[in-house]
Formats: C-alpha cells, sequence, structure tokens
C-alpha cells in the first residue's frame, strides 16, 4: 500500500462520516469537528474551515441537497446543537466576528435544530430532523425557516437510526423496531406504522428498488412485489 497524502488534524475527535460533496464548482472533502469543521481538496488541501461550536460529540454525517452541504451536531447534553447550511465555493475561514449570520458562505444557520445521532434528510425543499428521543421537526431546506416545531412519535420510540424518503413519504425506524410513515410536507401526520419487533439501531439502505432493514439477528430485503410471467 502507497500513501498518497496525510493531512494533520488540530481535532479531538469526531463521530462522523466524511462527506465527497460533489458540487458545481469542485469535488471536496468536508469533514466536521468539534472544534473545527473543515473541508479538504482530493489532494488533502484544506480548503475552508469554520469553528461551528459543535456539540461535545459530532455524529450526523454532512449530506448535500439545494446545492447546499448541512453540518450538524446535537448532543442532548448541549445547550448549542446546530445545523449549518453551506454554500459551494468557500475558501479560508468562513465564520465571521459576528457569527455565522453574515458569513458569505453560510447560507443559513439554526442554533438548535440538530440530532444527537441520526442524520437528517431534506425531501423535496423540507428538511426533516428527527431526534433521538422521538420527536421530528421540519424546516425549509433552503432558508432554515422552521415549518414545524417538534413533533412528538405515538406511539412513542426512541431513535438511532437515520430516516430516509420516497413516493412521498418520510420513513423512521425506531429502536424499537418501528417504522414510522410520515407524509411528507408542511403538516405532521404519521400515516401508518410497521412493526420489527426487534431492536433495530442501524441506519437502512436503499440499493436500486431494494430496501434493506438489520435488526438485531436479521437483514430484511423489502421490494415492491411483481407478479408472475
Amino acid at each position: 500500500m502507497i500513501q498518497i497524502w496525510r493531512t494533520p488534524r488540530d481535532e479531538v475527535m469526531s463521530w462522523a462520516t466524511p462527506f465527497v460533496w460533489e458540487n458545481g464548482l469542485r469535488t471536496e472533502i468536508v469533514v466536521p469537528g468539534q472544534r473545527v469543521n473543515r473541508s479538504y481538496s482530493l489532494d488533502g488541501k484544506e480548503l475552508w474551515s469554520f469553528d461551528g461550536d459543535m456539540s461535545i460529540l459530532v455524529i450526523p454525517s454532512p449530506f448535500a441537497a439545494h446545492g447546499l452541504c448541512y453540518l450538524s451536531s446535537g448532543y442532548v447534553g448541549d445547550a448549542h446543537r446546530p445545523t449549518y447550511a453551506i454554500r459551494p465555493g468557500a475558501s479560508g475561514r468562513i465564520d465571521t466576528k459576528d457569527g455565522f449570520a453574515n458569513s458569505e458562505f453560510i447560507e443559513w444557520y439554526q442554533p438548535r435544530a440538530s440530532p444527537y445521532n441520526t442524520t437528517q434528510i431534506v425531501y423535496g425543499d423540507y428538511l426533516y430532523t428527527v431526534y433521538d428521543q422521538g420527536f421530528m421537526t421540519c424546516h425549509n431546506a433552503k432558508t432554515g425557516e422552521e415549518v414545524y416545531g417538534k413533533k412528538r412519535f405515538s406511539p412513542k420510540g426512541s431513535f438511532t437510526s437515520s430516516p430516509w424518503a420516497y413516493d412521498g413519504k418520510v420513513f423512521c425506524l425506531s429502536e424499537q423496531g418501528l417504522t414510522y410513515v410520515v407524509q411528507a410536507g408542511p403538516e405532521f401526520e404519521i400515516l401508518q406504522t410497521n412493526p420489527l419487533d426487534e431492536l433495530c439501531i442501524a441506519t437502512p439502505s436503499v440499493v436500486e428498488s431494494k430496501l434493506l432493514i438489520r435488526t438485531l439477528t436479521k437483514v430484511y430485503c423489502i421490494s415492491e412485489q411483481h407478479g408472475q410471467d
């Protein structure tokens, strides 16, 4: 094995998976951190950074939608649980002395909108956040404006796996093995629930037309039922 490059990072730790952001200007590697959020070029050079005053534990993974990159951290014991939407093309330090509101490359910022373990999802024009304690919120993905505040799942549940979405619905799998089917859009409505009756922590994966779900003792592959010729 040949090491191509190595870039030191002044960080304590980060649980978040680095994200390869292919935007309209370039491809970069976005890496959240407890101290500083950073982005690197594909040859390991730092492109931009900012002190986001992140939570003591940074777990949610970055992702992109609407030309923006979303970063978040929300340890339950912290007062500041921020979500940031970053515009492409940044260089150097992108935070300002006045904080984040006046930064050219931070499109919007919410100080208390992030989950602890789960990664948020953007579906359509909405950003959905599933909180570990069994709540969901919705924000405008382009502006950060709140669409609805915390709505409790019923029956109650706790969450570690991240939500997924298709066909106008957002799906949320609880640790108790119950999938809540939530109507996408500006109103919170649980359309139905589907039980697996087993511990579920891993985030399901979507591969082509198939949904893969891993529980404590099983792996499920779910797809639409097709008739036989």
